[in-house]
């Protein structure tokens, strides 16, 4: 009995053995297949490097809306960003609120002749993927021939006659041309680039700022406040996936870098060292640390505008803004009402003509929406653009009281 026992225990310790022998020549195998995978793709140029991302990133040109921005870029002349149509102020004013065409006829006929470039805009914008190349140096890319470039002017042109539309009471066509900018914002951040998806945070930021004046300021039906959320991109945060891709572009622009600096060896494994020094530090390079700045600051924003559109629907239906903003919880997803930049509520208040909404900003601090002096809130309702347009309507009226003052002294 007993030597069955050992038999059957040098047995187990056979089997025991045997299953450690395979789980170790597994881990060997999967890390040698990573080492070999690490290594052969390191000796890849970082023009063969970029194709490869390229190639698993390819969408079919009917489904891709970077080739109908190269084509239009191909037919149209680059918008300037200050047409002279108009001073400076007045452009910037008219991409910030509704104007009528009346106040600025110049600026409306500048608009008007440009419908058929804005309709082709609008039909573009319906296709939802869009795949631009990825530009073989970060530093050269032509104004002519990279469509990202021509983008910008496009957004101004939208915005603007857009504004013109929200002043004259056209407010379905309105939408349209801020959807369509939206649109444009969410093409360019889909790209793994840097550069466009900054500039698509700030063509999305155009457009937000475009519809928040009229939710605000206007009943509208629930028709339109469902074409203004359709619209919208969706709330979570997804900057795990966004910047994936980004982190392995800006390393190969930085092995492009460091390479260029001389002509080394296959051998001198010194330029890898220093490859890896400077781009390995953290999972996000330093130049994407601003990148995520950026990609909070849209979210804040795109969350801002879920909750402006639940507080007009809950104002339509009970003819008053709620008190608080747990009122709104049964309209908009759980993530809305969370602010990005803390994980904390957004804060709300009631005033005599409205409400105020903002952020408490990074420190997580109340600081009654100030954001100057080392507060560091951010105002999300008014905007501080409204609330820089309302000191100065202030000022310019007491400025013209003293000048009355005067007059009547004298």
């Amino acid at each position: 009995m007993s030597e069955d026992k050992k038999r059957d225990r040098k047995s187990d310790e056979a089997k025991r053995r045997f299953g450690r022998f395979w789980f170790i020549s597994a881990i060997v195998a999967i890390t040698c297949c990573l080492v070999w995978k690490i290594i052969v793709w390191n000796c890849r140029s970082p023009d063969e490097q970029l194709a490869a991302i390229e190639a698993s990133l390819a969408i079919p040109d009917s489904e891709n809306t970077g080739v109908a921005y190269t084509k239009l870029a191909s037919e149209y002349l680059p918008l300037p960003e200050y047409p002279s149509v108009a001073d400076k102020q007045t452009l910037i004013l008219t991409r910030e609120q509704p104007w009528h065409r009346n106040d600025y006829p110049k600026l409306a006929a500048w608009l008007d002749e440009r419908q058929d470039l804005i309709s082709k805009l609008l039909e573009i914008s319906r296709i939802e993927k869009c795949r631009l190349p990825i530009p073989s140096d970060k530093y050269k890319m032509s104004y002519f021939t990279n469509p990202v470039r021509q983008m910008h002017g496009w957004t101004y042109l939208l915005i603007q006659s857009g504004n013109m539309d929200a002043g004259e009471d056209r407010i379905d066509t309105a939408i349209e041309k801020y959807t369509c900018v939206l649109q444009i914002g969410s093409h360019l951040r889909q790209q793994p680039v840097v550069y466009y998806y900054e500039l698509g945070v700030a063509t999305e930021l155009l457009g937000l700022i475009g519809m928040e004046e009229f939710i605000t300021q206007n009943e509208l039906t629930e028709m339109q406040l469902t074409a203004i959320e359709m619209a919208l991109l969706p709330a979570e945060n997804k900057w795990k996936q966004h910047s994936r891709t980004m982190v392995k572009i800006h390393r190969i622009f930085e092995r492009r870098r460091l390479e260029s600096r001389r002509r080394p060896r296959i051998t001198d494994w010194r330029r890898y060292w220093e490859y890896w020094k400077e781009t390995s530090k953290s999972d996000d390079p330093p130049l994407l640390h601003e990148t995520h700045r950026y990609h909070l600051f849209t979210l804040t924003n795109r969350r801002r505008m879920y909750i402006m559109v639940a507080l007009r629907r809950y104002k339509n239906e009970r003819s008053h803004w709620p008190q608080t903003l747990d009122s709104i919880k049964p309209l908009v997803a759980e993530e809305v009402l969370t602010d990005p930049h803390n994980n904390s509520p957004f804060v709300y208040k009631l005033t005599d003509d409205g409400f105020i909404l903002y952020s408490k900003g990074k420190n997580n601090i109340d600081e009654a929406g100030r954001s100057k002096d080392g507060a560091d809130d951010w105002p999300i309702w008014p905007s501080r653009s409204k609330i820089s347009q309302s000191k100065k309507k202030d000022t310019d009226s007491k400025q013209s009281d003293t000048d009355t003052e005067k007059k009547v002294i004298e």
